[in-house]
């Protein structure tokens, strides 16, 4: 259940080289992008990956500058990043001597020096002042390789004059992708941009209109950093736009209001007709990993825009007959919007774009027929006729398919007994009362995130606002009932907006929560054309930052008018909108739908994997060589290492199903769940909290004043800062390495971080920095030893 948030740019300007493949990955990309399984590999040799990687990098800049490299060419080749992660470290030169960079105090891992992953890449970045010279080695053979970064610091000026050096005119490609360099500023190339930055403000317009937009730090604009505009750093660097219409940008001086016009042209097509036509061949032959990309067809002799792709149909033929691509249980393809996965045995499809649109496909092992279709009245739903172009697909047999034979089914309870061999129920709600209970659930309410009106519709696009009132909510005859209905209403973010439909959405947040373990929803479904039930999952606390970067996971997602098929999916990476989610489809067997019957969905979390079910039966997995949060590149389980609670809600049209809505006939809806269990392995125990059939033992202690300090509840500790602009917490865990984190906002001056899981006699050294209003800081180290530092009761 994809929930958006937007949020500040934080670091990183993007290479304008790395601009094509960030927008393939935007579309569904067309070559994998998980992580190789880590073979555990010494490095035996190290090279620079180019010569724009090394030996010595130059960057000049204000004050400080940022490098960034691509990871060496490890053993000639043949061992990635993950075979020889574990094996190399880092130093720097301080004194003319070699030092481990975790023992520089001015060195601090992802604040100044970090790993980046970006389009199948791998690297360091560093932020720096002063020259530094850097070494990578092997702590297994003492192999190094070694890079000077060279810093000229820049004074800053204003503007006072900008003469653009490509442009002013730019014509952007099919796909909307168009840049330029910067400007040359004070009619001097030697000034650099970073010299000028802060008198620099950029605005966009439409060129037929006269209002120009601010689009720093205004989503609410729809211009967001990094998704549809940005910065590349290659030949001076300059600005990227991805456009769907002809814009005007302007560069401005705060200072002197000196300025800048470009114009880019986004040459909307003329369609005299629509009838399509191959952009090159119909014949295509699968690489060696069982790969095909074909560009999409030409419509009326030209390639199609962002705005035309919607209207295509894509049909595979099966046995003679012409099956709809997107319909898995027919076709045999899986559409992943994430590029390829590793993790599935399906045969995928999806999107991706470089300069023009096209579709990719893996792995592809027997020939095949595959034909696209586009309306000859160009509206999406028209008639097609024999306005297709075939394809011919040359499969290879050889062509690596994943193994997905340790991929066992489950033993699942039945309606009155939930009892189920080597496992411990540690949390149920079978809804045998006549109301829903409040110390298990929480109603969630309204329409909006929070106040932010571009967070209409959950951040979906949603037309439902939810309620409390029992139309919506009531548990009956042992099934918890969350109905959609047709209920118009607005709400004061945005009076002139009305949510067309009521619905209902619970949750266990504050009641009860889970950090691994396994989870079975019961439930009957509805279908209907924008009808979308899911059970799903967040995190207690946002550890990593928010949505997605601090995860979610999906335990079942269905889409109404398919009622053939439910989803599993998990969302990861940064915060909105540097999000990434992996899913994966179940297809019921014949006779059997979501409504048909109740099923059981089903999700095993581990440690270091999780696996989906339905009625028992595998059928997807993901694993931590997957999924990443940007806010812990060092850990492998991030984010999905913390405490989630449990969700449920009705939503109606929205982004799942591409803003599809309902007909009249298909509201009223009604999803019926029968019940929700919790298990863990046998005497594994439960390092989430909760209440219900298993009562919460832990009572939560209190170590430290009204100020600063921690509580401890079981096994977990929650750090808090009262009063403060900002609060940063450093500690070590039993004489480890040193962390420096940044802790989470909780509103009004308040902040917390949250370590669990630890074990008897585990020993966590640790202090604070803050600021209360008059300046940071730095409180004394304490320490802290688990099951023996006494405090109070809260």
């Amino acid at each position: 259940m994809k929930e958006s948030h937007a949020t500040e740019r934080r670091f990183l300007l993007k290479g304008w080289s790395l601009f094509l493949v960030v927008l393939m990955l935007a579309s569904g990309a067309l070559w994998p992008t998980s992580k190789a399984q880590a073979a555990e590999t010494a490095v035996t040799s190290m090279d620079y990956f180019s010569p724009a990687d090394g030996p010595v990098i130059s960057k000049s800049g204000v004050g400080q500058a940022s490098y960034g490299f691509v990871m060496p060419i490890f053993n000639g080749g043949s061992a990635t990043w993950n075979d020889v992660a574990h094996d190399v470290g880092v130093n720097v030169k301080v004194g003319g001597n070699w030092v481990d960079i975790d023992s520089v105090s001015s060195f601090v891992y992802n604040q100044n020096w970090g790993h980046w992953s970006d389009g199948g890449f791998t690297g360091y970045w560093f932020t720096l002042s002063s020259t530094t010279e850097v070494q990578l080695y092997s702590k297994a053979n003492g192999v190094t390789l070694e890079y000077t970064l060279v810093f000229q610091n820049i004074n800053k000026t204003t503007i006072t004059a900008m003469t653009p050096t490509q442009g002013p005119e730019i014509t952007a490609s099919f796909t909307g992708g168009a840049g330029f360099t910067y400007p040359t500023f004070n009619n001097d190339p030697a000034v650099t941009y970073e010299a000028v930055a802060d008198d620099l403000k950029v605005y966009v317009k439409p060129v037929n209109s006269s209002t120009w937009i601010d689009i720093d730090n205004n989503a609410a604009s729809g211009w967001i950093y990094d998704r549809n505009f940005g910065q590349f750093t290659e030949g001076g660097g300059g600005y990227w736009f991805n456009v769907t219409e002809s814009i005007n940008v302007k560069l401005e001086s705060k200072s002197s209001l000196v300025n800048v016009v470009y114009t880019i042209n986004f040459n909307e097509a003329v369609r005299n007709s629509y009838v399509i036509t191959p952009y090159e061949g119909t014949t295509f032959t699968a690489d060696t990993s069982g790969a095909i990309g074909i560009p999409l067809p030409k419509i009326d002799g030209g390639a199609p825009i962002g705005t035309e792709l919607d209207n295509f149909v894509y049909e595979i033929n099966i046995n003679g007959q012409w099956v709809n691509l997107g319909d898995s249980g027919q076709s045999g393809f899986s559409y992943s919007a994430n590029g390829y996965n590793n993790m599935s045995d399906k045969n995928q499809w999806g999107y991706w774009s470089d300069y023009i649109y096209g579709l990719w496909f893996q792995p592809i092992q027997e020939d095949m027929q595959i034909r696209i279709g586009y309306p000859l009245n160009g509206q999406k739903g028209g008639s097609i006729g024999n306005n297709y172009v075939h394809y011919t697909f040359i499969g290879n047999p050889n062509a690596p398919r994943p193994d997905v034979s340790d991929h066992e089914d489950i033993a699942i309870g039945t309606p009155s007994d939930p009892a189920i061999a080597g496992m411990d129920l540690i949390w149920q709600d079978e809804f045998n009362g006549t109301a829903l209970d409040p110390s298990k659930w929480n109603y969630e309410l309204g329409y909006y995130l929070n106040d932010d009106p571009g967070t209409w519709g959950w951040g979906n696009a949603e037309l439902q606002h939810y309620t409390d009132s029992p139309q919506n909510v009531f548990v009956q005859d042992g099934k918890l009932n969350l109905r959609a209905l047709h209920d118009s209403k607005s709400f004061p973010q945005d009076p002139n907006r009305f949510a067309q439909y009521s619905s209902g959405k619970v949750n266990t947040k504050d009641h009860f929560n889970l950090q691994y373990g396994r989870v079975d929803f019961r439930a009957k479904l509805p279908t209907g054309n924008g009808v979308w039930p899911a059970l799903w999952m967040l995190p207690q606390d946002s550890p990593y930052g928010t949505w997605a970067a601090s995860g979610e996971i999906d335990v079942m997602e269905a889409r109404g008018r398919l009622p053939g098929m439910s989803t599993g999916a998990v969302h990861f990476g940064g915060t909105w909108p540097a999000n990434r989610h992996i899913s994966g489809e179940y297809n019921f067997p014949e006779g059997q739908t979501i409504d048909n019957d109740f099923h059981v969905y089903s999700v095993v979390w581990e440690e270091d994997n999780i696996k989906w079910y339905v009625d028992g039966k595998f059928f997807f997995k993901v694993t931590n060589e997957q999924w990443y949060s940007l806010a812990a590149p060092n850990n492998p389980n991030a984010p999905f290492d913390q405490p989630f609670y449990l969700i449920m809600n009705l939503a109606i049209g929205g982004s799942f199903d591409g803003g599809i809505t309902p007909n009249p006939s298909d509201i009223p809806a009604t999803m019926q769940v029968d019940y929700v269990r919790v298990y863990k392995e046998n005497g594994a125990g439960n390092p989430g909290s909760g209440n219900g059939n298993v009562p919460n033992p832990s009572t939560t202690i209190i170590i430290g004043d009204e100020v600063r300090g921690l509580k401890k509840t079981g096994d977990n500790l929650q750090f808090y800062v009262h009063g403060a602009t900002f609060a940063d917490l450093h500690y070590k865990v039993n004489n480890g390495g040193q962390m420096n984190v940044a802790m989470n906002s909780t509103g009004n001056g308040n902040y917390t971080y949250p370590l669990n899981n630890l074990q008897h006699g585990d020993t966590v050294e640790y202090f604070f920095t803050y600021n209360p209003g008059q300046g940071a800081l730095d409180t004394p180290w304490f320490t802290y030893i688990h099951g023996v530092t006494q405090g109070t009761p809260e």
